[in-house]
């Protein structure tokens, strides 16, 4: 049977379960367990279902399923919920057969990271669906990564709800998470990683460059700009205003305080007066630690290279903070994850889904990235592992050509020795999709974007739109591009003979395919080469807002439209 996560121990028979369907038997005080139970297909002729839970907090679980009934038993309601949702996958399965499973996570932190600041803002109802999905494979945390997407007092006339998370949208969701045992942990970027609050002109004299001019597109500026000057009291006040604002907001005894690549440090106003950065860097953080704990939260910090490179310097980070150490690569650096072993910080390892400036996620180095940092998680004792989804690029990627690595991320952060195989990919496929070549046709979207990428297209972009050309850039060839879009054309024509069980994962396919024949055709005509356009931009373009428009606010989807838009109009004068 098909299960994600899979199973620690499962017993099976030959027998068939006589029955898809179940009736309640008994009372369940949780209404978070009724809620989950309900969601179960009931018939009064259904297998009787029991439930039976203690008060503890337990996220192991016992499933029996037997001819004459169904029991579901833990010894905290947090392991019952788990052993709900591992009876809903079951009665997903085709064939489904009489078991008995025993089952508890090896890792108590399971956490997806959701960025939410760097072009696409969700909307609340497709929150709350990314909730539901999380929960369905027994994640346990959230956090949603802000930069300035929150009405910020020192974001104020400058940002509408168009673009930020509301309080009253947070307070929602917090609570729907505690809903379905998900602790929503606030996460906020204090010191790197503050272009858009401290470029604006009330803001800017706290940034740690002068005379900064922008030299690229600002998806590219933004991600390298700005870290804020340490050495100023403002700054410190200006990160406290952030917090008092934000955190209230949260019943999670969790906060992130980011703190992650201050770039600016090396290149700013500090190190030309010859400051030590890394030493001022650090106490900086250590302030907004002491005060975030003051507040009676636990913190969580990014490992940034300041802290694992200064192991001296370091050791002013008190022992209660869980530190975060990522690496996105397919072979991702084991060096990072090597040098906390022995600090007294807890720590979790945190891959990527590798959805990031791409209009699908990158499934194969996805699984690979993940699968690797889950290896370094067990070889030196990880707490559990936070896997992100970052949004670089303006956000092109949808929610649901996201889910394949966050699927793997559940997998592997309920035990880290979990498989990934081609059983998994089957689970996927079953699960996931509702398809049993879902898995195969995302590898397909998967392998047609690698030939005409977003991210080389935003970096064409601002080549030509900018004095500046952003270093490294390389682009596809004409045979890539040509293949491009055949190929799309081909899967195209499948997809759209068909319809999914979960049809929006088929449609957001479609549209990312097109939208890459898109892209490809627009390198051509940029670059000269005769050829007869096949797509039409404008035509994408509208399927692409009304699916964006679907999970999100307008957010930064005019960016990308003015990008295509500003390219069209150029392949038209080539």
């Amino acid at each position: 049977m098909h299960i994600i996560p899979t199973p620690q121990k499962i017993t099976l028979s030959t027998t068939p379960l006589p029955c898809r369907s179940v009736r309640l038997c008994g009372g369940i005080e949780d209404r978070r367990l009724l809620d989950a139970a309900s969601k179960l297909p009931q018939s009064p002729d259904g297998l009787p279902l029991r439930i039976v839970c203690g008060s503890g907090d337990s996220e192991g679980y016992r499933l029996h399923l037997g001819c004459d009934g169904i029991v579901i038993e833990s010894d905290g309601v947090h392991g019952a919920f788990y052993g709900v949702q591992t009876l809903r996958q079951i009665f997903m399965n085709e064939q489904i057969f009489c078991a008995e499973i025993e089952d508890s996570p090896s890792n108590p932190y399971r956490i997806l990271y959701h960025d939410v600041t760097r072009g696409r803002v969700p909307t609340l109802r497709s929150l709350k669906q990314l909730v539901d999905d999380i929960s369905f494979y027994k994640l346990n945390g959230l956090q949603l990564y802000v930069e300035h997407a929150f009405p910020f007092r020192e974001m104020y006339g400058t940002i509408d709800e168009s673009n930020y998370l509301t309080p009253e949208e947070i307070v929602d969701l917090v609570n729907y998470c505690e809903d379905h045992f998900v602790d929503l942990v606030p996460s906020l970027a204090t010191c790197g990683h503050m272009y858009r609050m401290l470029q604006l002109p009330q803001n800017a004299h706290l940034r740690e460059l002068d005379n900064y001019e922008p030299q690229y597109m600002d998806w590219y500026e933004s991600l390298k700009h700005h870290t804020i000057n340490p050495a100023l009291p403002e700054s410190f006040e200006f990160v406290k205003s952030l917090i008092d604002q934000y955190i209230p907001l949260f019943s999670s005894r969790y906060v992130n305080v980011c703190g992650d690549e201050p770039f600016d440090l090396k290149i700013g106003k500090n190190a030309a007066l010859g400051i030590d950065v890394d030493r001022m860097y650090i106490d900086f953080m250590v302030k907004v630690i002491d005060y975030v704990k003051s507040k009676g939260k636990k913190v969580m910090l990014w490992a940034d290279s300041v802290f694992l490179d200064n192991p001296e310097h370091s050791k002013a980070i008190p022992d209660d903070v869980i530190m975060l150490c990522w690496g996105y690569a397919a072979e991702p650096p084991e060096s990072r994850v090597q040098k906390l072993e022995g600090r007294a910080q807890k720590k979790l390892v945190c891959p990527s889904n590798s959805a990031y400036f791409r209009l699908c996620e990158n499934a194969a180095v996805a699984e690979q990235n993940i699968c690797n940092m889950a290896a370094f998680g067990a070889k030196y004792a990880a707490d559990g592992m936070m896997n992100t989804n970052w949004g670089d690029y303006g956000h092109p990627c949808s929610i649901e050509l996201s889910m394949y690595g966050i699927v793997v991320g559940a997998q592997k952060s309920w035990d880290f020795g979990s498989p990934v195989d081609e059983d998994f990919h089957n689970a996927v496929s079953m699960l996931l999709y509702r398809q049993e070549r879902g898995y195969e046709y995302l590898r397909q979207v998967n392998t047609l974007h690698e030939k005409a990428q977003f991210f080389k297209f935003a970096r064409l972009w601002s080549d030509l739109t900018h004095e500046s050309k952003i270093p490294y850039a390389t682009f596809p060839t004409d045979e890539e591009l040509t293949e491009a879009v055949e190929q799309a054309k081909q899967l195209m024509c499948e997809l759209e003979s068909q319809k999914w069980a979960s049809d929006n994962y088929r449609r957001a396919m479609l549209i990312a395919a097109e939208g890459t024949a898109v892209i490809a055709e627009l390198f051509m005509a940029l670059r000269g080469t005769k050829t007869e356009r096949t797509t039409d931009t404008e035509s994408w373009l509208s399927k692409y807002r009304a699916h964006w428009l679907e999970q999100s606010k307008e957010s930064e989807l005019c960016r990308i439209e003015e990008m295509f838009r500003q390219m069209q109009a150029l392949a038209e004068r080539a």
